[in-house]
């Protein structure tokens, strides 16, 4: 193997696996991203651990299953207690950067910058620029020096951003396609350029002697679909597939699934979707689509940045989402325990010239948790004790054997008053509810878009009965090994 390698993680939030060129999508534009895949390695089968925000960063950052770190829903800040991997990486030399969106701990509570009730030794990172979905934070400090104009139009997205989260059904603007607010905003100053400036910054002040690790998290496409011109018009809304979605097929699902479709979830977000037009939910799709866009320019010019410094030969670079986005299919928009593909199944891209094999694919299940154990293998560090992900390294070196049956996602949100567990496998998935006697159970090969859920079909009741083991198997496998034993008695 090479020298150490610099690393750069790259997140954007909200993203679909299937909104990228590389994953077979012929709509969206985003050939820089796809350049990364093209020269590098995609997973096809990469699932979250949770398909909310902090819970699912934060498996990232320590290599664990959200019921042991402790995150196990938005508004739960991280233990100071543990051990993410930057703090590693700079034990190993490494400099440190975390830039953009991190969501380790809670957003709307005032103070200044995210990273104000961080704790002190700030998960590891020694480059700090963070910002979030409502603007603030060191980039809208900097915005401000910039440009007025462009300041107060941001400020007003962010405050707006707020109120829509805090808002009742009954105050949502639900005169057109929920939250689409074209921009007017100089693209120049946008917060995913803003973000991709920050992390070229890292790059320049390289030095042979010091290897760089970057998480470098867009806050985009996450909602509101707000892109500025020429995002904003880059897709047409009417020439645009219109979401996955089948008459009656809420019928066998769960009732939250129908509640929320219904504006009468319990999520931050309800709006009446049965209310939407075609149209409108192509206006959705479509700034979505010019949201992912602008991040794929923005990829580009990280990517140039490298190539020119000379360093992309030496830089392992991962790609990547927290969670996917329902944008429309089944009828139901953002996210929430709806654990669809289009939600929990993760964009995983890898690439490192030379080491990871070129133009490749695979199938093995992969999972966010195995992030960690993947940039420690490859910068030659060992992960400390509890971490629960597994190296991707041994796929990549062609290890037919390595790789999971089962992935493992979580939902345990009380305001919802669920406490959900899924396992997704090549052929099956199945979703048990605690203390529920709903569940869901499909076949992935056979029903991809998981219509028809087969949980109580009399056919599938040994299969059934089978992956409720394995179900069991994991959660008593992914049982938390922290504290250290260090004695017999």
């Amino acid at each position: 193997m090479k020298r150490r390698p610099n690393i750069i993680l790259i997140m954007a939030d909200q993203l679909r696996f299937d909104a990228l060129g590389c994953y077979g999508n012929n709509e969206i534009h985003t050939p820089n991203i796809d350049k990364i895949a093209l020269n590098g390695t995609v997973m096809d089968n990469h699932f979250v651990q949770n398909p909310v925000c902090s819970p699912s960063r934060c498996s990232i950052l320590t290599g664990r299953y959200p019921k042991n770190h402790g995150t196990r829903d938005n508004g739960i800040p991280l233990r100071d207690e543990e051990i993410c991997f930057p703090e590693v990486l700079r034990e190993y030399g490494y400099q440190t950067a975390s830039i953009g969106k991190m969501h380790f701990t809670t957003q709307f509570v005032p103070k200044e910058n995210e990273e104000d009730d961080w704790p002190e030794d700030r998960y590891g990172f020694d480059i700090v620029h963070t910002t979030c979905d409502c603007k603030t934070g060191e980039y809208l400090d900097w915005l401000k020096e910039k440009s007025q104009k462009d300041y107060e139009i941001v400020k007003m997205q962010g405050e707006r951003k707020a109120r829509e989260d805090r808002a009742s059904a009954a105050e949502k603007d639900t005169s057109g396609a929920p939250q689409v607010y074209p921009s007017d905003i100089n693209p120049e100053y946008h917060q995913s350029a803003w973000i991709a400036d920050r992390t070229i910054d890292v790059i320049e002040q390289a030095t042979p002697d010091k290897p760089f690790f970057v998480w470098c998290s867009f806050v985009d496409p996450h909602h509101p679909f707000d892109p500025p011109a020429p995002y904003s018009t880059m897709y047409d809304p009417d020439k645009l597939s219109l979401p996955v979605r089948q008459d009656g097929e809420l019928s066998d699902k769960p009732p939250h699934f129908l509640r929320h479709r219904l504006g009468h979830g319990c999520s931050n977000e309800k709006y009446d979707y049965t209310k939407l037009t075609d149209h409108q939910w192509g206006e959705v799709k479509a700034a979505y689509y010019g949201m992912i866009s602008l991040i794929d320019k923005h990829v580009g010019r990280i990517y140039d940045a490298l190539e020119q410094k000379g360093l992309l030969d030496d830089t392992l670079i991962l790609f990547t989402n927290d969670h996917g986005e329902m944008l429309g299919d089944h009828g139901l928009l953002f996210k929430g325990p709806f654990h669809y593909d289009c939600l929990i199944k993760a964009p995983m891209i890898l690439s490192w010239p030379g080491v990871i094999p070129k133009g490749s694919r695979y199938t093995q299940i992969t999972e966010h948790v195995d992030i960690m154990p993947t940039i420690l293998d490859y910068a030659g560090a060992t992960p400390p004790h509890g971490v629960q992900g597994m190296s991707m390294a041994p796929i990549l070196r062609g290890d037919q054997g390595a790789g999971r049956a089962f992935a493992l996602t979580e939902f345990t949100c009380y305001d919802w008053g669920l406490n959900v567990k899924t396992i997704t496998g090549r052929q099956y998935k199945l979703t048990y509810y605690a203390g529920e006697q709903f569940g869901e159970l499909y076949d992935r090969v056979k029903d991809p878009h998981e219509f028809v859920n087969l949980w109580d079909h009399p056919d599938y009741q040994t299969v059934k009965e089978e992956l409720l083991r394995c179900l069991l198997d994991r959660i008593i496998q992914t049982e938390d090994t922290l504290p250290l034993r260090i004695g017999k008695y």
